[in-house]
């Protein structure tokens, strides 16, 4: 079973997802940000047998929370109502800009890629 990354935004949604295992990260896709995520969220979470998501969550470099993150946490609680499975949160401080600087061809999904892996990495202890 699978774990998915949501990299949450106002226009698009970055995805990634694990392997069976949870060791590896991969970026999977990203989705338009409309009426229909919530459904597409949950036809990916089948296909693909997630048991778990987690939400990148937005911090200031001081690790405090900004408007980005209420916005993040407001659509969680959204998302939170619909599916009947773990939540949990990641720190995605900077996971942008990394992904700018490795020339990610979708800047969504592998921003989402590197805070699963960072998940991954400190659950797999």
């Amino acid at each position: 079973m699978k774990i998915l990354a949501i990299d949450y935004g106002e226009k698009w949604i970055g995805l990634a997802i694990s392997d069976d295992g949870r060791k590896l990260a991969f970026p999977y896709k990203t989705l338009e940000n409309d009426r229909k995520v919530f459904s597409v969220l949950d036809e990916i979470v089948k296909k693909e047998e997630i048991y778990k998501i987690v939400i990148g969550l937005p911090l200031n470099k001081q690790m405090k929370p900004t408007q980005q993150t209420i916005e993040t946490e407001n659509w969680a609680s959204e998302l939170i109502k619909k599916v009947e499975f773990p939540i949990d949160f990641e720190n995605e401080i900077f996971t942008s800009k990394a992904a700018d600087k490795l020339g990610a061809k979708n800047q969504h999904a592998a921003a989402a890629a590197i805070f699963l892996q960072s998940y991954l990495d400190k659950n797999n202890k």
